[in-house]
C-alpha cells in the first residue's frame, strides 16, 4: 500500500485550486440568485392574491394584519381543507387583530364567519354568534346580512324573523323595509309584499314614503307585473309630478322590463310635456332620440327632434 501524504489527512486537507474555489463560487451565486428568483415569484404570486398555504398566508398578514380579504381567504382555505374550527379561530384571530376603528374591514370579516355559522353550524352557534356581531359591529349590517344568509338557503321564515327583528330595533330604518319586501319579491309572495309594504308607509315616516313606493314598482317590475309597477309609479306622479327623478326611474322600468313599446312611446310624451328646466329637457330628450334609434324608427326620430324644436321655441319665447 502507498503511504499516505504527509500530514496523514490526504489530499482534502491541501489548499483548494483557485480555479476549484471561483468554481464553487459561482455555484453558490447562481444557487442564491436562483433562490431569489424564486422567492421573487413566490411574493408575486402572494401579493396577487394567489396564496395557496397557511404559511402564505401567515406571511402576507405580517405585512397586512387589517386585510379583511386576506383573512377571509384564510379562512375559505380552511374550509377547502375541511378544517371549519380552525377556520373559525383564524377568524377570531382577525377580529383580536383587526383594529376597532377599521369597521368595514372587521365587518367581512363578521360576514365571513356568521356565512361559516349558517353553512357548518347549527341554530345554538349561530345564535350566539349573531348576537356578538350585533354588540360589536353595526347592527344594521349584521341584521341585513343574517337575513340574506337565511334567504340564500330558502330558510324564509328564518329570515321574516330577523328581518322583524330588525324593523323592532329600527322601525324607522328605510333600508331594512326595502330589503325584506325585496326578498318577499323573490318568492313570489306578491300579496305579502303588498301587505308589508303598508306596514312600511305606516312606520316610516312621510319623507321616506316616494322612495320607497318607487322601490315598489321597480320591484314589480322586475319580479311582478308590470302593469302593477305603472300603476304605482303613476300614483307617486300623481301626488308629486316634479319629481324629475321617480320619471327617470320609471322609465328605466319600462326600457327595460315593460315589453311594450305603446307604453313606452306614452311614457316618453307625459314627461317631455312637462314644465322643467333646459338641463331636465335635453336629458329626457336625449333619452328619447336614444330610444327611437335603437328601435331604428326613423319616423320616431324625426318626431322627437321635432318635439324638442318646439320646446326650445316655446322655452325661447317664455
Amino acid at each position: 500500500f502507498a503511504a499516505a501524504p504527509a500530514g496523514g489527512a490526504g489530499a482534502a486537507d491541501e489548499p483548494e485550486p483557485a480555479e476549484g474555489r471561483r468554481g464553487r463560487q459561482a455555484r453558490e451565486k447562481t444557487s442564491y440568485r436562483e433562490r431569489e428568483a424564486e422567492m421573487r415569484a413566490r411574493e408575486a404570486e402572494l401579493a396577487s392574491g394567489e396564496a395557496r398555504t397557511a404559511d402564505d398566508f401567515e406571511r402576507l398578514l405580517l405585512g397586512s394584519p387589517a386585510d379583511s380579504r386576506l383573512w377571509v381567504d384564510y379562512i375559505s382555505l380552511q374550509l377547502t381543507l375541511a378544517e371549519p374550527d380552525r377556520a373559525r379561530e383564524v377568524g377570531e384571530r382577525a377580529l383580536r387583530t383587526i383594529p376597532l376603528t377599521a369597521e368595514a374591514e372587521r365587518f367581512n370579516v363578521w360576514a365571513a364567519l356568521l356565512n361559516l355559522e349558517k353553512k357548518l353550524g347549527d341554530a345554538d352557534t349561530l345564535g350566539v354568534l349573531f348576537k356578538r356581531a350585533l354588540a360589536q359591529a353595526d347592527p344594521l349590517k349584521i341584521y341585513l346580512h343574517v337575513a340574506d344568509a337565511h334567504e340564500r338557503a330558502g330558510d324564509t321564515e328564518q329570515a321574516d324573523s330577523v328581518y322583524a327583528a330588525a324593523v323592532k330595533r329600527e322601525r324607522r330604518e328605510r333600508r331594512i323595509w326595502m330589503a325584506w319586501l325585496e326578498a318577499t319579491f323573490h318568492r313570489g309572495e306578491h300579496a305579502a309584499a303588498k301587505a308589508l309594504l303598508q306596514r312600511a308607509v305606516d312606520a316610516l315616516p312621510p319623507a321616506e314614503h316616494v322612495e320607497l313606493i318607487s322601490k315598489y314598482g321597480q320591484l314589480e317590475f322586475r319580479h311582478g307585473s308590470a302593469e302593477r309597477g305603472r300603476t304605482v309609479f303613476d300614483g307617486v306622479l300623481a301626488s308629486f309630478p316634479k319629481r324629475f327623478d321617480v320619471w327617470s326611474v320609471y322609465l328605466d322600468m319600462e326600457l327595460r322590463h315593460g315589453g311594450d313599446p305603446r307604453a313606452t312611446r306614452r311614457l316618453f310624451e307625459r314627461v317631455i310635456s312637462l314644465k322643467m328646466s333646459s338641463k331636465k329637457a335635453k336629458f329626457f330628450f336625449k333619452r328619447y332620440l336614444q330610444y327611437a334609434a335603437d328601435t331604428a324608427d326613423g319616423a320616431l326620430t324625426e318626431h322627437v327632434k321635432d318635439k324638442a324644436r318646439a320646446w326650445v321655441e316655446a322655452a325661447t319665447a317664455d
